[in-house]
């Protein structure tokens, strides 16, 4: 908690930096934040890594019991949460790309079995055109694997990536 006093009673705006020493203090004193004398150092402030910056103006707040004070190990578990929550979204989302893939596969591998069927009946002329069209399909759907098996790949990076956030996570809440 911080407190300040001996603030204007007309004051408009008010911004108070908060900084966390390099050594591992989990608070951080402020003496004086009022004075209108700039005592801090450069070589004070390069010492102390900015965590945030907060403002006030006039307006009247809320406050809500235990809103704004998490300790290191909730904002740890937060921040793990949320990149759980992405890499599944991403997982997610290969997920319905190796679908998309699948299926234009599918459809390039029936194109190519049409051609090959109204190949025979073809003339030499024809046929030349059709083989050419064929040896397209078959890079397409070549394509197609090699894409699938980078999703694939993705996703099995993503599920080792969501089991290593799954023991922090235990880690973190055993603490």
């Amino acid at each position: 908690m911080v407190r300040i006093n001996d603030l204007s009673p007309n004051w408009e705006a008010l911004a108070f930096d908060l900084y966390q020493e390099n050594d591992e203090k989990e608070t951080v004193n402020v003496d004086d934040v009022t004075s209108d004398s700039e005592t801090d150092s450069t070589e004070e402030i390069d010492a102390h890594a900015l965590i945030t910056t907060l403002y006030s103006d006039q307006r009247k707040t809320k406050s809500e019991e235990g809103k704004g004070t998490k300790s290191k190990q909730e904002y740890a578990l937060l921040v793990n949460d949320l990149e759980k929550q992405f890499v599944k979204k991403k997982m997610k989302n290969y997920e319905q790309a190796i679908t998309v893939e699948a299926k234009h596969k599918r459809q390039t591998q029936q194109e190519m079995n049409e051609l090959q069927r109204d190949m025979k009946y073809q003339v030499q002329e024809g046929k030349a055109d059709t083989e050419s069209k064929i040896t397209m399909e078959k890079e397409a759907i070549q394509s197609s694997d090699a894409s699938i098996q980078l999703y694939k790949d993705e996703q099995k990076s993503l599920q080792e990536k969501l089991q290593k956030l799954n023991e922090k996570q235990q880690d973190l809440a055993m603490k």
